[in-house]
């Protein structure tokens, strides 16, 4: 899921690189920004959220409550949605302070959160309580 978000986070590096071809003056656009950078960021968000959501879904369903596993999977699609109102206001907030800026921040704060969590990893297995361990073992029996 860490790698899904660094990756997710790389995507953002390719929309730096197209602000750095589009040039403009007086407000008018004189170069725009070449198509392979925003196949590209579409490329690394899509392959980063592959590998983000399926186990981000996957730890709720068995980490959670079987009497809470709904609310938990509805709370994971309005922390989503959240997250979508978010980039909306990112994109207004990108008019004033410039979308280098905001594309530079976007992809070094999903860098540095996903090292953050490869880094905690450990902990973080700790508190599954072996959830990952009885699925493997169930797995291998069946």
């Amino acid at each position: 899921m860490a790698v899904g978000v660094i990756i997710m986070g790389w995507g953002f590096f390719f929309m730096t690189m197209a602000t750095m071809e589009v040039e403009e003056v007086n407000g008018e656009v004189l170069q725009k920004a070449s198509m392979i950078w925003l196949v590209l960021a579409y490329l690394f968000h899509t392959v980063g959220e592959l590998c983000a959501s399926p186990v981000a879904l996957s730890f709720i369903t068995k980490l959670a409550p079987v009497k809470y596993a709904s609310l938990m999977m509805g709370t994971y699609f309005a922390a989503t949605g959240f997250g979508n109102k978010l980039a909306g206001s990112l994109g207004v907030l990108a008019q004033s302070a410039g979308e280098f800026e905001i594309f530079t921040g976007i992809a070094i704060f999903c860098t540095l959160f996903g090292v953050i969590v490869i880094a905690m990893l450990k902990p973080l297995k700790r508190l599954t309580h072996g959830a990952e361990d009885s699925l493997e073992e169930e797995l291998v029996t069946h």
